[in-house]
């Protein structure tokens, strides 16, 4: 997939211009690369002065080309092993100029580096057991995290909490499949175990495994949001609200009712959590409305079943009419806020008028910070209320491993019933080998090219 043999270089911070900008060089030339265009003494940019490079001392200094100075530089050595890669590492600090840094960039490709592909740094470190495969994904997982919850799940995998529960998970099984093997291949000096004792061995592991899978809805939904749905008959304020969550003017407003035809889906934070907000079209039985209209109140209909919470909205000049009742109708228990819009609108006393959670002016603001209030409570309830949900962050897996760590499990449970059912012992020592191979995939001791390809293909260039 890589030639690891090749010196690597790539800029690793974002690109633009600011304070400074870093270059990553990673490989066995990289010391002699960094060489041959640093400098620490201004004096001699003709021949340039070697310098004697030392772990993890910074020098400050300058980077030449030829005869030019290009810019004045923070070099940091890594001598291997001791490196994010294991192998020998060079970080430069420069300007951050988008300019400079593709220039000395650059000069490390002429003298021998090649340009590193998304994520071969931290492939390096994943093939040079530095780290494990939970712990490359957590990193990149951290790198694209844009919630503080997000971050805190993420972290619990870069210090290596998923990457023990799996070592933990291994040893138990195997050592198991040890003790049943070996009675196998010496039935007359080693005893065999109790059926009752392989069941209880095992049902530990599937117990802790099964809590693990479950937890994972709560690490799905602050990865990706929580799903929020705005409903409501046309031109009470939809997509004015939208506007309001989102601080930007993301959908036309007018005052002509059905303008919304499709869906609208925004991410964004709400304090510290992420929804991906969804405007739909006003939903009304109305027979004049085109048929891209009656497509958008479908969809409409069918996002309160994909939906985490749904915001029912109407207007406070009209009351509760009939299309909004139907609406409330077809929620079926699914977590609600109803909310009262167009206060800006309403002289009388709206409190004895109507029973909703909160009374609102999309148009000006009024009340969007109660509704924001309303919508986190809500929404922590969902977090809270996740399968094997007991603390705010705990281990966190994303998809590739939940699919692996169920297959793991049915392979434990086909072995447990296999010894209730007194089956033959070379029979469990065939599920026991499937759930220990799941398991090398999760941590990516065992795993296919295309897998890991297709990993590390999600990574950016630098990292």
């Amino acid at each position: 997939m890589y030639n690891l043999s090749d010196t690597i270089a790539a800029i690793c911070t974002p690109p633009g211009t600011g304070a400074i900008a870093a270059i990553r060089i990673s490989g066995p030339d990289s010391w002699k690369i960094v060489n041959k265009i640093f400098t620490k003494n201004t004096q001699c940019l003709a021949v340039g002065t070697k310098h004697c490079f030392i772990h993890m001392e910074a020098v400050h200094g300058y980077i030449i080309d030829t005869e030019n100075v290009i810019d004045e530089v923070i070099v940091l050595p890594y001598k291997s092993p001791h490196s994010f890669t294991t192998e020998d590492s060079v970080e430069i600090f420069c300007h951050g100029g988008s300019k400079v840094v593709s220039i000395i960039l650059e000069l490390c490709l002429k003298y021998g580096a090649r340009i590193a592909a998304g994520g071969e740094f931290t492939f390096r470190a994943f093939v040079n057991d530095r780290i494990d495969l939970t712990t490359a994904e957590a990193i990149n997982e951290i790198i694209n995290a844009d919630n503080l919850p997000s971050v805190y799940n993420a972290s619990t995998n870069l210090v290596g909490s998923l990457k023990e529960k799996i070592k933990i998970f291994r040893e138990k099984i195997f050592n198991l499949l040890t003790a049943i093997e070996s009675h196998l291949e010496f039935p007359l000096d080693v005893p065999q175990l109790e059926r009752n004792q392989i069941v209880n061995e095992l049902s530990s592991v599937w117990n802790e495994m099964d809590y693990l899978i479950n937890t994972s809805n709560q690490g799905q939904i602050l990865r990706t949001g929580i799903k929020i749905s705005i409903l409501g008959v046309p031109n009470v304020g939809k997509s004015s609200l939208l506007n309001q969550l989102l601080e930007s003017e993301r959908a036309i407003v007018t005052d002509e009712p059905g303008t919304t035809r499709d869906t609208i889906i925004e991410k964004t934070l709400i304090g510290d959590l992420p929804f991906l907000l969804v405007d739909t079209a006003g939903i009304r039985d109305d027979i004049k409305v085109s048929k891209a209209e009656k497509s958008g109140i479908e969809r409409s209909k069918n996002s309160i079943n994909d939906s985490d919470i749904v915001l029912v909205i109407f207007d406070l000049t009209k009351g509760l009419c009939e299309g909004t009742k139907k609406i409330l109708g077809l929620l079926d228990g699914k977590p609600r806020i109803v909310i009262g819009n167009k206060l800006d609108l309403c002289k009388e006393d709206i409190n004895k008028l109507y029973k909703c959670d909160v009374f609102i002016s999309a148009k000006y603001g009024n009340n969007i910070d109660s509704l924001r209030n309303l919508i986190t409570g809500e929404a922590q309830n969902i977090v809270k209320n996740t399968n094997g949900y007991h603390q705010p962050y705990g281990i966190s897996i994303n998809q590739r491993q939940r699919e692996l760590l169920l297959q793991s499990n049915q392979s434990i449970q086909n072995a447990m019933n296999g010894a209730l059912e007194n089956i033959p012992e070379d029979l469990i020592v065939g599920e026991l080998k499937d759930s220990l191979s799941k398991l090398d995939e999760v941590s990516g001791r065992k795993i296919n090219d295309e897998i890991i390809a297709g990993i590390f293909a999600k990574f950016c260039i630098g990292k």
